[in-house]
């Protein structure tokens, strides 16, 4: 009975605190619409923050498609790719991963996922999962694209989403099997000076950093060091430091491709598409001459 009275004491003073000169059918009618208020309130917070989130993620990608970088995720609508017809494909087969194995030039190129996707959630899931740490997750076929390539297929939707794991690690799993601790002796030629290199190309804030890197690189491959042949190639290839120069690109390309180096191999092919009179036949002629042992999975013409 007492509990009772107090309660009625108790809810007039709560509802006038809140609803000041109103009368208590009044300030009970209100009351009632509170809960409703905050639910719309809290649907409306969670919509902005939603649209907040995708602004800032489609920024992200445009920023990784302008600046790519090696270990790039790209997200794919696997339908809206060039090329691609919907005879191809089967209902299920819709979304797919790629992954970003190598820039030259303005070239980048990518390894297709082995798997396709129903859903989008599906293939975000994966990454969770861990999927992506296994060997033969993606597929062992290049696919080159230039820059604005790759910004036309972000453009029509072929491309959703970018993104970008840091130290091979992508929402706490490995993107990639787990990359091998060079044990190699450090007193191979050239090997160091790489090392170097490699270091002053990542000290961006040093007013010298690009100038020393290219006397490293320089020091590394006239030493024979295949990686440092690379290096430099790349350097003369995107200009840094020096005037661009595909000539020099090429040649150094070449020294590390007859030491049956693979990137060198690789590359010299891709840059050699670009420069008209370089001869692509010539080259895979004298690595098979110098005993270099090279895998051409389809090509247009054949050799000698």
């Amino acid at each position: 009975m007492n509990a009772a009275l107090n309660a009625n004491v108790v809810k007039p003073s709560l509802l006038n605190k809140l609803l000041p000169g109103k009368s208590a059918r009044t300030r009970l009618r209100h009351l009632t619409l509170f809960p409703g208020i905050a639910l719309v309130a809290g649907l409306i917070l969670t919509t902005a923050n939603t649209v907040i989130n995708n602004h800032q993620e489609a920024q992200q990608t445009q920023a990784y498609i302008n600046s790519p970088k090696v270990d790039d995720l790209y997200f794919l609508d696997y339908r809206l790719l060039p090329g691609v017809t919907p005879e191809q494909l089967r209902p299920n087969e819709k979304y797919r991963l790629a992954k970003v194995v190598d820039i030259t030039g303005d070239v980048v190129t990518l390894l297709y996922g082995n798997f396709f996707y129903l859903r989008q959630r599906a293939m975000e899931k994966s990454i969770r999962y861990g999927h992506l740490r296994y060997p033969d997750y993606f597929e062992t076929r290049r696919y080159d694209f230039t820059s604005n390539e790759l910004a036309t297929m972000k453009d029509s939707g072929a491309i959703y989403m970018v993104k970008r794991p840091v130290l091979n690690t992508l929402d706490g799993n490995l993107v990639g099997p787990s990359k091998p601790v060079d044990k190699s002796s450090a007193l191979i030629p050239g090997k160091k000076q790489n090392y170097s290199g490699m270091a002053f190309l990542q000290q961006t804030a040093l007013e010298t950093s690009l100038q020393s890197a290219f006397e490293q690189f320089q020091a590394s491959a006239e030493l024979g060091y295949a990686e440092g042949q690379v290096n430099l190639a790349q350097m003369y290839l995107n200009g840094q430091h020096v005037q661009q120069d595909f000539s020099q690109a090429l040649f150094w390309f070449k020294r590390a491709a007859l030491q049956s180096h693979k990137p060198g191999v690789l590359k010299y092919g891709i840059v050699c598409k670009q420069v008209p009179e370089c001869n692509i036949v010539d080259f895979y002629d004298e690595l098979l001459a110098s005993g270099v042992n090279i895998k051409v999975r389809q090509v247009d013409f054949s050799l000698k």
